[in-house]
């Protein structure tokens, strides 16, 4: 997960700009949170979420229950990346977030 999350952060971008590319940074998006969360710890993180648009266009974003790195299904049903500041405070549902979408 780490390495992949990294590719995705650090990777692309470089890989972009080395390409000649003007859209080096991967754009994020806003939505609102689909579950509580905990308060963050000291780092970002950016947790493997599912996205659900409502019928107004607001994009509800739901980070899956199990973030542990050696969980590779999660990953590969992810929509996109919860971004968390650190010490982000504890979050309830409905609470915008900001995410970076995976696939487009």
């Amino acid at each position: 997960m780490s390495a992949y999350v990294c590719s995705v952060l650090f990777l692309m971008p470089l890989i972009r700009r080395l390409s000649g590319r003007s859209d080096i940074a991967l754009p994020t998006d806003t939505g609102v949170l689909g579950c509580d969360l905990k308060q963050n710890d000291e780092r970002a993180d950016y947790m493997r979420a599912a996205i659900e648009l409502r019928a107004d266009g607001t994009a509800v974003v739901t980070p899956f229950p199990v973030q542990d790195s050696s969980m590779l299904v999660p990953l590969a049903a992810a929509d996109c990346l919860v971004v968390r500041e650190p010490h982000a405070p504890p979050a309830a549902a409905g609470t915008p977030c900001v995410f970076v979408k995976l696939q487009d």
